[in-house]
Formats: structure tokens, sequence, C-alpha cells
């Protein structure tokens, strides 16, 4: 399962021809934003013992993953969410681990996407 991409350049693309660059700019930015305070949320309701708040915190993730194309964030946060509602909450603080370092893996691929190539932004002045 960890053979899974960190991101789907398929997602990217969708993005770009719904709205550019902007646009892409913007969601990256809402993503990180949003999942990132939706991951510190799940370790703290896991800490507590509230099963509940962990659903509640990772279950907008799974979607908000699935639009930025965060194919690993995506697949842990519908796991956690399973154990929760059935009550596994032992298996709860590796897996919510694997979910921030999986996290923390794409907000610097994100990252990274949002800021241009310094390198090949020279001479290539087009329309």
């Amino acid at each position: 399962m960890n053979e899974t991409r960190n991101l789907d350049p398929v997602a990217m693309e969708r993005l770009q021809r719904l709205g550019g660059d902007a646009f892409v700019g913007k969601m990256i930015e809402l993503f990180l934003s949003y999942a990132g305070e939706k991951v510190v949320a799940a370790r703290k309701a896991q800490v507590a013992g509230n099963l509940g708040g962990v659903q509640e915190a990772v279950h907008p993730i799974k979607s908000s993953a699935g639009n930025i194309g965060a194919c690993r964030v995506q697949e842990l946060a519908q796991q956690i969410e399973q154990l929760a509602k059935q009550g596994q909450g032992d298996a709860l603080p590796a897996l919510i681990g694997e979910l921030e370092k999986a996290f923390d893996v794409v907000k610097r691929e994100l990252t990274a996407k949002r800021q241009p190539p310094a390198s090949n932004a020279t001479g290539a002045a087009g329309t």
C-alpha cells in the first residue's frame, strides 16, 4: 500500500483546465490549510480517545485530498475513518502518524508546484 503515489498528476491537469494557474494555486493553498488543520484535529481527537472526533476530522480530508490528487492522504483518511467507525482505536495512532507523514510529503510537493521554477523563467516570453 505504501506504493500509492503521493500526487496524481491527472488531478493537477484537471484543476489546470478548470481554472488555470491562479485556480490551481488557490486550490493548493486551501487544501494545505484546511487538510493541515484536519490532520491536527484527528491527532488531538485520537489522543483524547474521541473516535467520533477522529471521524469528523478525517472525513473531509478524503474529498479535499481527492480533488487535489493527494492519493496516499486520501487512502489513509479513508482507512482511519473506517477504523474509527468500527471502534478500532488501537490501530489509529500508527495510521494517523502515517497520515501526518503523507501530508508532510504532499505539502512539500504542492508547495514546490506553487513556486514557479526560477531557472526556467529566463528568455522564453511567449504570447
